[in-house]
């Protein structure tokens, strides 16, 4: 594998120079991946260059969706569950089958009465959603995001009524947020202030199956971690958010290897990989390549993709290690694909 003598102009998906087509250290070859965590969307040449797709104007596309999926299969992702727009959830469904699963993300402004959400879970609950999504990152506290707000905890209700009982939510953020973003705690609350609503809903709905997003938000503390899975046994956690997984299960990867192997049944796999308009091949293929070489390979060297929330340290390199866990066999298969599949299945069961 080689690495570039000069990072200066590498894209952001690799920034190193590395050899994604050098797939010898992807061990594992079972059952096909769950893609717990995603955004497939259609998009449009007005979208924001630098976010993910408006969801309204001329020129949809599903382009980009094919390309992502494409890559996907490549590294041998089976089915893909998507957060989008409910009217992109035909279309998509349309063209690429139960290659794609729908996650529908509950959602409303701050001025706008609470049916605003019921609506929102209604249209998706129609459009046959098999999990509810309550994103709850700190800076959203303001415009009342709260995970355990009133209208979220009627929306658990109701979709819970409706046989949908898999709840993922984003509850943290990384803790380097929290010392240069999240410094005013007013306004934001400290880290541990997240987990308090988080884990109410946790009390109030254990017949739920519940997936803390992004490593449960809080990858840097594995104790964190175990203690909320030892007490919340309908707890799960995924992978997504490549980023912030690399750099900060790299940085205590023997600490969230110990975890994971003494819980293999609560972990699943997720990307977070958004469908942009334009975006090249390479962006999707670097998440999916660092996300294998994370979990499943002993690979060792600097992460390939550009990280706005690394701070080089005295070696002055750009981007974090990227230390592999290499995770048992038995181990993988449940984070890749049985966990997934099982809870998934034990909700439609529920909704049948």
């Amino acid at each position: 594998m080689t690495a570039a003598t000069s990072t200066s102009d590498l894209a952001e998906h690799n920034v190193t120079g590395v050899d994604f087509n050098d797939r010898q250290h992807l061990r594992y070859t079972g059952l096909p991946l769950i893609d717990i965590h995603a955004h497939v969307l259609q998009t449009r040449p007005t979208d924001p260059a630098n976010g993910p797709p408006s969801g309204t104007g001329p020129g949809a596309s599903l382009d980009q969706a094919a390309l992502m999926l494409e890559v996907a299969q490549e590294f041998s992702i089976g089915r893909t569950y998507s957060m989008c727009y409910p009217d992109d959830i035909t279309p998509l469904r349309e063209r690429f089958g139960a290659r794609l699963g729908f996650n529908g993300s509950i959602m409303k402004k701050p001025d706008e009465p609470d049916d605003a959400a019921y609506r929102t879970l209604d249209r998706f609950l129609e459009l046959g959603v098999e999990i509810i999504k309550f994103w709850s990152a700190p800076r959203g506290r303001e415009r009342g995001l709260l995970v355990d707000a009133p209208w979220r905890i009627e929306a658990a209700r109701r979709a819970r009524a409706a046989g949908v009982r898999v709840v993922m939510v984003h509850v943290g953020d990384p803790d380097v947020w929290f010392r240069k973003t999240y410094t005013d705690t007013a306004k934001f609350g400290t880290k541990p202030d997240q987990y308090v609503g988080f884990e109410r809903m946790l009390q109030m709905f254990p017949d739920m199956t519940w997936i803390g997003a992004h490593m449960g938000g809080d990858p840097e503390h594995a104790d964190h971690l175990e203690a909320l899975l030892e007490r919340y046994p309908h707890l799960y956690y995924d992978t997504s958010a490549t980023k912030w997984q690399v750099r900060e299960v790299s940085g205590h990867r023997e600490a969230i290897r110990s975890l994971v192997c003494r819980h293999p049944q609560r972990f699943l796999f997720g990307s977070d990989l958004v469908t942009r308009h334009g975006l090249p091949r390479e962006h999707y293929v670097s998440r999916y390549w660092c996300q294998r070489i994370l979990w499943e390979s002993s690979w060792e060297g600097r992460s390939p993709i550009a990280d706005g929330d690394y701070t080089p340290g005295p070696d002055g390199l750009p981007t974090p290690p990227l230390r592999g866990l290499y995770l048992p066999e038995d181990v993988l298969k449940q984070v890749y694909h049985t966990n997934a599949s099982r809870i998934l299945a034990n909700s439609a069961q529920n909704k049948a």
